[in-house]
Order: structure tokens, then sequence, then C-alpha cells
């Protein structure tokens, strides 16, 4: 079981994810206290939150976290996205959390259990390691935490210039210590 433990904001509570083998269904329980009617949407994005003594206003940045995690490039532009809730999880990006399973809008606390088959905890899809945001309602990330791994995760991003005839790119690699 891995599990994001929020506190953050005001907002306390935890997501938790059990899939026993790849083979089956994740189990995604959530736990949030304090929301105050003031998010809405909650996804899974690229990387988990960096190594800091305490949370800043900045942590949750696309700097830090990166977007939506969409392995399978969705077409998130399409005028058909999102699909209606009842679709098929493979139509959303699979960290697309709220469009799956609701948004957490208008509620104060949350608790709530789904099932979904397009939330890997195994292999190079895998969530694990990368990091929740909850959105408020206007889309702007206001709280955040790390999907876990039982040891130390390090990541490691590289920006290259460009420059005429010159090739640019940005890498980045997360390494797992279990040490």
């Amino acid at each position: 079981m891995f599990s994001a433990v929020v506190n953050m904001q005001g907002i306390k509570g935890y997501f938790s994810f059990h899939q026993p083998s790849p083979f089956d269904l994740t189990t995604i329980t959530v736990n949030l206290t304090n929301l105050d009617r003031r998010v809405g949407p909650y996804h899974v994005h690229q990387f988990p939150l960096p190594q800091m003594r305490s949370p800043s206003d900045s942590s949750c940045s696309n700097n830090n976290l990166g977007g939506h995690w969409n392995p399978f490039n969705v077409n998130t532009q399409a005028p058909a996205y999102p699909p209606p809730r009842g679709s098929t999880h493979d139509l959303f990006e699979v960290g697309d959390l709220s469009a799956r399973h609701g948004s957490l809008e208008n509620t104060n606390n949350f608790q709530a259990t789904f099932m979904d088959w397009n939330l890997p905890l195994f292999g190079r899809n895998s969530i694990v390691g990368r990091s929740v945001v909850i959105h408020m309602p206007n889309s702007t990330r206001f709280a955040c935490a790390s999907i876990s791994y039982p040891g130390e995760v390090t990541v490691a991003k590289a920006q290259l210039s460009c420059g005429l005839g010159v090739a640019c790119g940005r890498t980045i690699h997360m390494v797992y210590s279990d040490e």
C-alpha cells in the first residue's frame, strides 16, 4: 500500500492506493478534512514534492511537480475531454482522478473509496513516487503531497539550452533508494 499524506493549507488527510498485483484493480481511499469548500479537482502529477524543511506556497508549482500524469498521451485538448463520468477509465489521463471519481468541490470533509483499473502501482506507468495535487475550483494548485515509496526518492532535473544547430531538451530521472 502506498499513500500521499496531505498536511498543507489547513487540509489534513490522505490518499491511499492499494493494488495487490499488476493484474488487480487499484483501490483508492480518500480521507480529507478542513477542505472548507475551497477546493475542486484533484490529480496525480508527474513528480514528487521536492525535499524541503517546510512546504511553501510554491511547493505544488509546475516547476516542482510537472503536469498531470498522462503516460498514454490522452488528448486533453479534444472537445470531448473529459468524457462523461462512468466512461471507461482508458479515456482519461491516468492522473485525472477527479474526472473519473468526482470532484471535491463544495465539501468540507471528504471520505470515499474508489476502484480504478487504470491507476497502476506497478511498472513504468506506476503512480508511485509521483504526487497528488488538490486544485481550487479555478484549477489553481492549492495543496499537494508525494505518493510515497517505502524509501527515499531522489529526483534530478536538467534543462538543456538551445542554440543554432544545437539540440535542446529536458531530462528528468527519479531514483529509488532502498538502502
